[in-house]
């Protein structure tokens, strides 16, 4: 069975600054992709193909690739845009 996120084609990421900082956050948006994640959820990448997530329900977000930036250390935060 495969599961879908909310119903939303557009989601803001934010991706924290290194963890124990006050560092600037950095945001990004993202739109649906046709095809699934490893996890079985929808696929979302943004304009410039440098982010590609995975979004289960609830907003979960599986880093798929990073193009430019490093892996955050923390947990990757999701807003459906509506």
């Amino acid at each position: 069975m495969i599961a879908v996120a909310p119903d939303t084609g557009r989601w803001m990421l934010t991706f924290p600054g290194p963890a124990g900082s006050h560092g600037e956050q950095d945001a990004v948006v993202v739109e649906r992709q046709a095809g699934y994640g490893p996890h079985g959820h929808p696929v979302y990448e943004d304009a410039d193909r440098a982010v590609r997530v995975e979004i289960e329900d609830g907003g979960l977000v599986h880093v798929l690739d990073l193009v430019g930036r490093p892996v955050p250390d923390t947990p990757v935060h999701a807003v459906p845009l509506h």
